[in-house]
């Protein structure tokens, strides 16, 4: 047979492929389904098979192999380049101990059925988080989290990934030592960091690989874990303390690394849930520049106090502060009767998912119990609220759930009917409960709310008027056009923080010492007033050795301010793959203009007929604001942080191609009038893949400011001018001499000899 990765012709009957050692598993074209040899259908979909001598190559095989229809859906219809990308991901390599002896004590046919079972589980793991299963490595399986799918979790998404295979493979391994006398084991090794990823061939859309140190070093970990446990490199630590429980190895010798590595056991889920509660562990930052909004809220709790509800949503981009105001609010005025429920990235298709937590919070149920020990609190907390409510238990109960229900049960009971009876049970519920004493109820993270979560979310809205109720939501997005929209909803957008907020920041950050100036600005400039980027930039500073003390002041060493925290990166990232492929492609262009640029630059520069809607739609995501001041119209990125990164993460054959098109779209709307933009013409050529192109502009440019007397300006210019004659001979030695000159006579004159 054939082996499906390597296209190698091999005998009958052999378990591994002889020309790269990966398992010969036959799978359905169609559902990924393993088949029998000789199979003539798939017992999984039915769909026919062809003969083992004829299964397709790598280089013909369905990209649906062996990844779930949603998220194949996912990758293609959300259109991931099949060209290279810089990603922020979790790499994570799983490899079973003790598969060679299997393979000599079962026949061919026993010990395909016990690694098909073993690979299915990790499959099934890995994509229930999102990740993308991308290698088979003999007996293991290497995936990532964070690409082709970004997200701004992905080492969380791993790590819960690693734990769930950890925990079915001990209870795989265990029921086959019962009932067969089988023993082996599993090693998994993690490490996060930037990679480069790609596709292989055009056929194979979701088999991306990954290259750079950050895969290597998650092989290392995996190589170097010990039978039945995780081993997670230091990035990836970072990245999930708190969320998750780890124990310290200390430093250790990989192989194919000169320094020691910083290596970690993975032992379990921690007790942090949110992004907040692991900022607040890491120390409180001052609470800063939102005294106006908290004022607000608190004037809203005084009226829900006296029977006048309200539904209040923070709306602001990520990072802004709208959890941290939340939790202000409620700490100031120690609001003990609250719940507080938010919605997950991942939970988006599980119906009521918010509602969940919420009512099992409010019914005092452990989100751990099973289904009798939910029905027994659920019936005795609504027969202590009033004994009419208990009738709603059944209701109720339908969506509480239990921690192994899965989401199509869920979808399935919710009919329109059954919506509508479980709408009214809820809402007696709450409204019996605020009779009782005023309510705070808290949802988070809006915009992954699942639809049904979000419909019975607005008739509470509703209903809060005439009830001591207080619904408080946050939002990375305007509600406009969605349901709450219809349940009047006040709306509080929040700002970014003042320069002066923002260095009280930095220096709490750095404390006990002060912040010298340097660093608030940098500091300043980078996170443009958003409170997360500030902590992040400092966090990553201080990681990276980025901090020295000088004359009893932290300042930032030199060239240091360029960094992009990974979590930044990561969050931007996965906020720009949201978006539908012409408008990620008007994002990219947009970055290759700069910080700032004419809006007539960008429409001449984009290729899509959908220019005005992704445009509109990119302002209303908040990624470009529209600079109203000045003759001329022009777009600015909200961020620099988001400019960088939707420049960066193309390959550089990529950015070098649109900076060229950048280029010839300035010199055919100046045409005849370039010395206007020659600084702009210069940059772009230099950064192409034609940097000769640059050489009259820097000239010009050169030129230009010596008119003005710029003459370091000129120096710059003049001397990336001769750096491109010297490359290119064809510029002439004549040339190369008069720009030398030139270059000698403007250093003369600034006193540079």
């Amino acid at each position: 047979m054939n082996c499906p990765a390597c296209g190698q012709d091999n005998r009958e009957g052999a378990r591994f492929c002889n020309a790269c050692g990966r398992p010969l598993v036959a799978r359905c074209p169609a559902c990924g389904q393993s088949v029998r040899s000789g199979a003539r259908f798939c017992d999984g979909c039915g769909t026919p098979l062809t003969s083992p001598s004829s299964q397709p190559t790598a280089a013909a095989r369905p990209p649906v192999s062996y990844t779930p229809h949603h998220l194949a859906e996912r990758i293609l219809t959300e259109g991931r380049a099949l060209r290279g990308e810089r990603k922020e991901v979790t790499v994570l390599f799983v490899d079973v101990q003790g598969s060679t002896d299997l393979a000599s004590g079962l026949n061919p046919e026993e010990f395909h059925t016990v690694m098909d079972g073993a690979f299915q589980l990790m499959l099934d793991a890995v994509h229930h988080w999102e990740g993308t299963v991308n290698q088979f490595t003999g007996d293991g399986i290497m995936a990532l989290f964070g690409a082709p799918i970004a997200h701004e979790d992905h080492a969380r998404r791993a790590l819960h990934a690693a734990l769930e295979i950890q925990r079915r493979f001990g209870e795989y391994a265990t029921a086959l030592r019962r009932e067969k006398g089988l023993s082996f084991q599993v090693r998994l090794g993690l490490n996060s960091g930037p990679v480069v990823v790609g596709a292989i061939g055009d056929d194979l859309r979701m088999d991306y690989t990954a290259q750079g140190l950050t895969t290597n070093l998650a092989a290392r970990m995996q190589q170097a874990a010990d039978p039945g446990t995780i081993l997670v490199a230091a990035p990836t630590y970072r990245l999930g303390e708190g969320y998750f429980r780890f124990r310290s190895l200390g430093p250790m010798r990989v192989r194919g690394v000169s320094e020691p590595v910083e290596a970690y056991v993975l032992e379990g889920e921690g007790t942090v849930v949110s992004r907040l509660e692991a900022s607040l562990r890491r120390g409180v930052s001052p609470f800063r520049g939102r005294e106006a909004e908290l004022l607000c809220l608190g004037e809203c709790w005084e009226r829900v106090v006296k029977g006048q509800g309200d539904a209040v949503c923070l709306v602001g981009e990520p990072g802004i502060g709208k959890s941290r105001l939340a939790y202000e609010f409620r700490r100031s005025l120690g609001i003990a009767d609250r719940i507080e429920g938010a919605a997950l990235s991942h939970t988006r298709g599980a119906a009521y998912f918010v509602f969940r937590q919420l009512l099992r919070q409010l019914a005092g149920i452990d989100p751990e119990a099973d289904l009798s020990a939910t029905r027994d609190h659920l019936h005795r907390r609504l027969w202590d609220v009033s004994p009419d409510l208990a009738a709603l238990a059944p209701e109720i109960l339908s969506i509480l759930g239990t921690s192994s229900e899965t989401t199509t049960k869920q979808q399935a009971a919710a009919s329109e009917d059954r919506k509508d009876r479980l709408r009214e049970a809820v809402t007696a519920w709450v409204r019996e409960e605020c009779r009782r004493a005023p309510r705070l109820l808290v949802v988070e993270d809006l915009q992954w709310l699942d639809p049904s979560s979000e419909e019975l979310l607005r008739h509470l809205a509703l209903e809060a008027r005439g009830l001591p109720l207080m619904l408080l939501m946050t939002s990375r997005l305007p509600l406009a056009g969605t349901n709450l929209e219809l349940g009047r909803v006040r709306e509080i957008y929040l700002k970014a923080l003042s320069a002066e907020d923002v260095h009280a920041l930095v220096d709490a950050q750095v404390e006990p010492y002060p912040a010298s100036d340097r660093l608030r600005r940098a500091v300043a400039a980078r996170s443009e007033g958003n409170p997360f980027f500030v902590e992040e930039l400092v966090r990553a500073f201080r990681e990276r050795g980025d901090l020295v003390l000088d004359h009893g002041a932290y300042d930032l060493r030199e060239g240091a301010d360029g960094v992009i925290p990974s979590t930044i990166s990561a969050l931007i990232s996965s906020r720009i793959d949201r978006l539908p492929i012409s408008a990620r492609e008007l994002l990219a262009d947009a970055a290759v203009l700069g910080k700032e640029f004419p809006l007539a630059h960008l429409r001449a520069l984009a290729t899509s007929d959908r220019f005005e809607e992704d445009l509109a739609l990119v302002e209303r995501r908040g990624f470009l604001d529209r600079q109203a001041e000045g003759p001329v119209a022009s777009l600015a990125f909200r961020h620099v942080l988001t400019q960088e990164v939707a420049y960066g993460t193309p390959l550089q054959s990529e950015r070098q191609t649109r900076q060229r098109r950048a280029a010839e779209m300035l010199e055919r709307l100046y045409r005849g009038r370039t010395e206007e933009v020659c600084d702009q013409l210069a940059h772009h050529w230099v950064q192409s893949d034609r940097r000769v192109h640059a050489l009259p502009y820097l000239l010009t440019a050169a030129d230009s400011a010596v008119a003005v007397g710029a003459n370091r300006e000129a120096i710059g210019h003049l001397q990336g001018a001769l750096d491109l004659a010297t490359e290119h001979p064809s510029a002439g030695k004549e040339q190369v001499d008069a720009i030398r000159l030139k270059l000698a006579g403007l250093h003369f004159i600034v006193g540079e000899r």
